[in-house]
């Protein structure tokens, strides 16, 4: 028997499940709910497999990726992403936290990767001869071309093979041919990862014929749609593997939420990235780029650990506007006209994939008045089945999306009222009943054989023995020791006591923290331990 539900109300005595969630019987939260061991997921972590040569640049610009393209490869967590599905909702497309709905939008897509909003959905015919597509566009095809038992899966290996080096004298019809194969790999390794590891789906390929036409592309909706779908698909128990763009999940979580979030270097810090060349200038995913390093503790991490950090999320840990004062970071493609769609409620299109796009249900991520979220129809049941789209004309079979979308700019979420928060128990209390608010333990505490007090008590007692500490050599080994360890102390305790305690180790420490060893006056180093001098 699994421990209670706890939907934020107090006679909370069984499992229960709120009118919201239809689809919880089968939901990976409820094997954590009843103790039910579950297998990790497996993510698909790609790196873009051929290198990039400063001929490709033109193209890469003209296709819209260059923001991608900047960014590059972010190391997945893979415990975070699992913590994560567990609290996503098919229902509302939305990730149930205890502070309420929170998701990634068409603002997200747009500002971290720098992807275009208005444009032409990304919905092609996929019923071709695939052989011959490649052949036009990539000027080869032979039997290693393909993965065995498929006719559109490219292997990434024969990729490599043929696109690695390009040729210095190379002419223009190889170097666009060369450029087509590193964007077709850039999407194919950072945007739609699928679950094969090996191979990528040649359908993206189409998409470069015309690097013009490429640039046209909304290239955000297509993003979140697919990214969408397979958060749907990895909630139900029977899942197990993870595609889709971890690295936009990633950056949105880190933006907004304080766990597990890296530490970015100073080099990088924003305003670099407001150079005077809007169409170079990376958007604002890239300061979590490779320039960055992870705190100690990170790398250690498990999903239990961020599973029991997100059941104790309080408000004031959430960054609701992370984007604040950085439009003037933007480049190029987040256009003016972008913004006016970042809260349309048209579907969400990619080839076979239809998700809808519901920020009337994040409105406080838009600094918006947060009402109770009407019923939203989702995404047609067959649709959503659907895991291949290979081999159909789906201009045709989604016609009737297509022209919601055409009309994108009519379903713009209108309520211009701005965030009040004297009104936002009314919409608590409407969420903490249709919901499940914590999965670990009610009322968001980790489990833990001591109560809050008991911690509290012993947190304190270590400052108050620094405070004793007089000898200069003893205190400067103290001060190293709690500037160690005080992240992860705060990361532990920080859910369940006052961040005032921490105000009190910050309080002892010298403005300027310099250690530098004492050098003895004779020969050789003194062994004293290292001195603390301000």
């Amino acid at each position: 028997m699994g421990p209670a539900i706890s939907n934020g109300s107090s006679d909370c005595t069984g499992p229960t499940y709120p009118p919201l969630l239809k689809l919880q019987a089968d939901h990976r939260s409820q094997c954590i709910i009843d103790r039910v061991p579950l297998n990790p997921f497996i993510t698909r972590e790609h790196i873009v497999p051929i290198p990039y040569y400063p001929a490709y640049e033109e193209y890469v610009i003209a296709a819209g990726l260059y923001g991608v393209h900047k960014i590059g490869h972010i190391p997945t967590d893979h415990a975070l992403v699992s913590a994560l599905v567990e609290r996503w909702r098919q229902e509302t497309h939305t990730f149930h936290f205890p502070v309420g709905e929170m998701t990634i939008t068409l603002q997200d897509a747009a500002l971290l990767l720098g992807l275009r909003v208005d444009g032409r959905p990304i919905c092609l015919r996929t019923d071709r001869n695939w052989e011959t597509v490649v052949h036009s566009l990539l000027g080869r095809v032979d039997e290693m071309t393909f993965r065995p038992r498929s006719r559109v899966a490219i292997n990434i290996k024969w990729l490599q093979h043929h696109f690695s080096v390009l040729d210095p004298l190379a002419d223009d019809q190889t170097v666009r041919r060369f450029a087509r194969a590193y964007c077709f790999a850039l999407v194919g390794s950072l945007l739609f990862t699928d679950h094969s590891g090996d191979s990528i789906s040649a359908i993206y390929l189409l998409l470069f014929a015309n690097f013009n036409r490429a640039g046209e592309y909304s290239w955000a909706s297509g993003v979140l749609a697919y990214l969408y779908r397979e958060l749907c698909l990895a909630t139900m128990t029977r899942r197990k593997q993870f595609a889709g763009s971890v690295m936009l999940l990633q950056l949105w979580f880190w933006e907004r939420l304080p766990m597990g979030r890296p530490v970015i270097r100073r080099n990088v810090e924003p305003h670099l990235l407001g150079g005077d060349d809007l169409v170079r200038r990376p958007p604002l995913g890239y300061v979590w780029s490779t320039k960055h390093q992870f705190a100690d503790y990170v790398p250690c991490r498990v999903t239990e650990t961020y599973r029991r950090e997100i059941d104790g999320l309080t408000e004031a840990k959430v960054r609701w506007l992370p984007y604040e004062g950085k439009m003037d970071l933007l480049p190029a493609n987040c256009r003016a006209q972008d913004r006016e769609l970042w809260r349309t409620t048209a579907p969400l299109i990619f080839f076979w994939i239809v998700e809808m796009h519901n920020p009337g249900r994040v409105a406080r991520q838009f600094d918006r008045f947060q009402k109770i979220p009407p019923y939203l129809r989702d995404t047609n049941e067959s649709l959503h089945g659907l895991i291949n789209g290979v081999g159909d004309d789906w201009p045709r079979k989604h016609i009737k999306y297509l022209q919601l979308w055409g009309f994108r700019q009519y379903f713009r979420i209108r309520d211009q009222r701005p965030y009040d928060h004297s009104r936002h128990k009314e919409y608590m209390a409407w969420y903490s009943s249709a919901s499940i608010l914590y999965l670990t333990a009610p009322g968001g505490v980790p489990n833990t054989s001591a109560s809050a007090e008991d911690l509290t008590q012993v947190a304190m007692r270590i400052v108050e023995r620094f405070r004793d500490v007089e000898d200069e050599d003893l205190r400067a080994f103290f001060c190293q020791q709690l500037r160690t360890i005080r992240s992860s102390i705060k990361n532990l305790l920080e859910p369940i006591i006052d961040e005032s305690l921490f105000t009190a180790f910050d309080s002892e420490q010298p403005q300027q923290q310099v250690v530098r060893p004492v050098r003895g006056r004779g020969r050789g180093r003194s062994n004293r331990a290292p001195v603390w001098r301000a």
